[in-house]
Parts: structure tokens; sequence; C-alpha cells
């Protein structure tokens, strides 16, 4: 039974993997960037999904830009701001497909680019058809259906946490020797964002407990307040960074 439980583990290992592209690009005075990109992603008409972007730095720290290219008419990139900041490894993006985007394979190209360091991915992007709704009364999700939703939806919203966590800890740092006017006016804007992020706190407490029937309206407004968090700290440090 170890035996098999092992080879199991080492499955899902080995496919994980084999669903991520890996390249690297050196630039001047021994830099180099490596970015790190799934191969394929899924996406259903009128629904969300989500593109994990990791990057590597070699000889430097400042932020990278990464850039999508190329998506198909009614898919778009949710984020508005697609900087992976300085210290930042990881960020998780969202697309967003509406009712009139149609299915297909698609290529969505992503863009990381840093000084004279450039690198590129080409994404195989499926769109799928969105499932009709049965007139019965069963529910639109299955309950493993349900359940691999809510993991990624917890998984992707601590994720981008983690990120906003670390871009007010600067700002809260900043405010430290900020001077008595700018120090005023950067408490009021982390005091909005600390609202904002205790009412995403609230929602994603309430992703174990929430139905198939309304898992769509749920999860797009923790999606959306979660970018919505993310653009004002980030806002707020382009603000009062210097």
């Amino acid at each position: 039974m170890k035996r098999m439980l092992c080879g199991l583990a080492l499955a899902v290992l080995v496919a994980a993997g084999c669903n991520t592209q890996s390249s690297s690009n050196k630039g001047k005075g021994g830099a180099e960037l490596t970015l790190k990109t799934p191969k394929t992603v899924t996406i259903e008409q009128n629904d969300t999904t989500t593109v994990p972007i990791t990057i590597e730095r070699k000889n430097f720290e400042d932020p990278v830009t990464i850039k999508f290219e190329k998506p198909p008419a009614g898919v778009s990139v949710v984020e508005t701001d697609t900087k992976i900041d300085k210290g930042v490894k990881e960020r998780t993006f969202t697309l967003k497909a509406t009712d009139q985007a149609k299915a297909g394979k698609y290529t969505l190209t992503v863009i990381a680019t840093h000084a004279d360091m450039k690198d590129t991915h080409e994404i195989t992007l499926e769109v799928k058809e969105k499932a009709i709704s049965s007139t019965s009364h069963s529910s639109p999700l299955s309950q493993e259906e349900l359940k691999q939703k809510r993991t990624e939806l917890n998984t992707s919203v601590k994720e981008k946490m983690t990120e906003i966590d670390a871009s007010m800890a600067k700002l809260r740092e900043r405010a430290k020797t900020a001077d008595a006017k700018a120090k005023v006016e950067l408490n009021k804007h982390l005091e909005q964002l600390d609202q904002q992020r205790q009412k995403l706190d609230a929602d994603l407490a309430k992703v174990e407990t929430t139905t198939a029937a309304q898992w769509k309206e749920f999860s797009a407004r923790v999606n959306s307040s979660t970018s919505e968090l993310a653009e004002g700290a980030r806002k707020a440090w382009e603000k009062f960074k210097k």
C-alpha cells in the first residue's frame, strides 16, 4: 500500500510538472530572468480562470513587467496592473471570458520584461462552451466539482493576499519615515485597505459553506474584491514610495 501511495504521489507531481514551461533570458551585468508559466489553460464561457506566473531573478531585484498579448475576442485579463513587484516571485492572474467568447483553442502570449531582458511564452488557451444548466432542481455543480473549485479559489486568493500583505507592509514602513502631511494621507489609505482586507477575509471564510447554486456569484465577487485590493495597494505604493 505504501509503495502504491508513493507511486500515486509521484504521478501527481509529474502530471503537474508536465503543464509547466520555463525559459531564461540573460541581460547586462550578469542579470538573468527566468519565466515559468503553464503550457495550457482552460476557461469556460462566462467564467474566470487563473494563470500562475513565476519568475526568478539573478543579479537584480527590480519589478518585472508581465504583458498578455493576443487574447481571443471575449477574453480579457482582470488585473490592470501586471507587474510582479520587487521581492515577489509568484503572481496569479485572472482571465475572464464573456458569453461571447467562441469555443476553441487559441494562443495566448505572455511576455516578461525588465531592462534589456525579454522572455516570451505561448500558452494554449482553450475556451469551452458553458454547460447548459438543467431545468431540474439539481445543483449546477457536483459536490466533487464544487470541492475542487473551493480549493482552487482558496489557493488563488491566498497567493494574491500574500503579495498584497507584502505591499501593505512596505506601505506601513514608508509611513514611519514620511513627513507629517504624507503620513496622514498614507494612514488614510492604509485604513481603507485594511477595511477591504477584512471584508475579503470575511468573504473567504464562507468559501466552504457556499453552495453550488451560489458559487458563480460568490467566486466572481471574491475575485473582484481581490483585484480591487491589489490595485489599491499598488497605486498607494506608486504614490508614496518616494
